[in-house]
């Protein structure tokens, strides 16, 4: 063998030996780039569950991937994880700093729990240039006005969306949820009957229907959409309370008690997901499956077994309507007459706060930057009807108002209330305690301490309980 042809086997040698070494590492970034694209893929295809076991995947080789961290964030938005959507997004701008990618998700972050400003502000260029899908801004800036009750905003981008994506049935499920919210029942209706012609199988349109024909007391037809719900989806279990509702209505008792026992068996966060992923309220999950057993039971007169039912729904969620009506009975029925009594307040000061709140929300169309009236809608929810929402109205009031001493004051109260639910919790709160204390009325003298609290210009805010 020649020294020429030596050198030249040890040039291949070397070079074969370097790809050896180098295939787990290119094999690495190919299995990271295929699992980030199969989740955003997932994404597309609103599968935030599905997206993020993808995200799992590839953070087993490379924890710190920028683009990674940013699916990441991405997927815990839908999956409507605020706490973790935060923490990764937080990881993101300290892999990859204030990128454009990181601001868009920033707005739209702030949008998914009702502070559209800064998203509204930069609307038309993210549209322009978007990082991500359009759809998936489109859907968020539309929740958000819903949130703050801005429907004229909302009817517009739907009406772009649909325009630009014509095959999509979420623009007509959201604008029946619209038309839903203004008890216009037969526009929803046909919104979500145009959902369901787009994709057959779009169970959260089914089970729209189902709630609708319920509400106008066709129960064969309720049962007949909210099947149809439970065949459609992997989380089947706020449609098969709903089953379970219109066969206790049909005197089918013992299947509805069967299906709703199957349904409670689920852990109670997987049910939160299920009714959200149905475009229901996650509180629901809390108290609607217990409240249609304890209907059963209040048909058979068993009103112990009832009330074992209902008092721990009514501590769950403690503003339902429909669970403080059968408490009360159940207590008149057991002889607790006084319990039955101060319920029966608590019964009537809610329905007529009630009755006050859509007069509210038509002078909100009418006046949408006033502080004061928003103000005043954000105290009658959080106390009466949802603190969910009542949180939304009250971050609205900051929008347009950001010294709004009232405003901040009922957010620390209800934050601190809640410190148990996580770091973001304990965070808010010190943000609006530590702004209530700085915008508080300040008393000139001695004499004026005592009137201060009425003079200020924001009311006085409703009394909440401290941790």
């Amino acid at each position: 063998m020649t020294s020429a042809r030596k050198k030249r086997l040890l040039v291949v040698g070397v070079v074969l030996l370097g790809i050896l070494v180098s295939v787990p590492f290119w094999g690495q970034g190919l299995w990271i780039d295929f699992c980030q694209q199969r989740a955003e893929k997932n994404l597309l295809a609103r599968e935030p569950e599905q997206a993020l076991a993808w995200i799992t995947s590839a953070e087993r080789f490379e924890a710190d991937n920028p683009r990674t961290t940013l699916l990441k964030a991405r997927a815990l938005r839908k999956a409507h994880d605020v706490e973790g959507a935060y923490a990764a997004l937080k990881q993101y701008f300290e892999l990859a700093g204030a990128t454009p990618a990181f601001q868009q998700e920033q707005w739209l972050l702030k949008a998914q729990v009702g502070d559209n400003s800064d998203l509204q502000a930069h609307l038309s260029e993210i549209l322009i240039e978007p990082e991500g899908s359009i759809q998936d801004i489109c859907e968020t800036y539309v929740n958000s006005c819903i949130l703050n009750y801005q429907f004229d905003d909302a009817l517009q981008i739907l009406q772009l969306w649909e325009a630009d994506f014509p095959t999509d049935p979420l623009p007509n499920f959201m604008r029946g949820k619209m038309y839903e919210h203004n008890l216009a029942w037969k526009e929803a209706g046909t919104e979500y009957e145009t959902a369901l012609r787009k994709d057959p199988g779009y169970a959260p349109a089914a089970y729209s229907l189902g709630r609708i024909q319920l509400t106008l007391k066709k129960t064969e037809a309720a049962l007949e959409y909210y099947q149809r719900a439970v065949d459609n989806t992997d989380q089947p279990g706020p449609a098969q309370v709903g089953v379970a509702r219109c066969l206790r209505l049909l005197d089918r008792n013992a299947e509805a008690k069967a299906l709703l026992a199957q349904v409670l068996k689920e852990e109670p966060e997987t049910l939160q997901k299920a009714y959200q992923a149905l475009g229901d309220h996650k509180a629901t999950a809390l108290s609607a499956p217990q409240q249609e057993m304890a209907k059963l039971e209040l048909a058979d007169k068993n009103y112990e077994a009832a009330l074992k039912w209902l008092e721990p729904a009514a501590e769950a969620n403690p503003l339902d309507l429909g669970i403080k009506n059968s408490l009360m009975l159940v207590y008149s029925r057991l002889g607790r007459k006084e319990e039955a009594r101060e319920l029966g307040q608590v019964v009537k000061k809610t329905n007529e706060v009630l009755a006050e709140i859509p007069k509210l929300l038509d002078r909100v169309q009418e006046t949408p930057g006033d502080a004061e009236l928003r103000f005043e809608i954000g105290r009658k929810y959080l106390k009466y009807v949802s603190e969910e929402q009542g949180v939304v109205w009250l971050n609205s009031v900051l929008a347009y108002q950001p010294d709004h001493w009232g405003a901040h004051r009922e957010l620390a109260n209800y934050y601190e209330r809640n410190l148990s639910r996580g770091p973001s919790f304990e965070r808010l709160a010190k943000l609006h305690r530590e702004r209530a204390r700085e915008l508080a009325p300040r008393p000139q003298n001695s004499s004026t301490t005592a009137t201060s609290e009425q003079a200020q210009p924001t009311g006085e805010p409703v009394q909440s309980s401290q941790p």
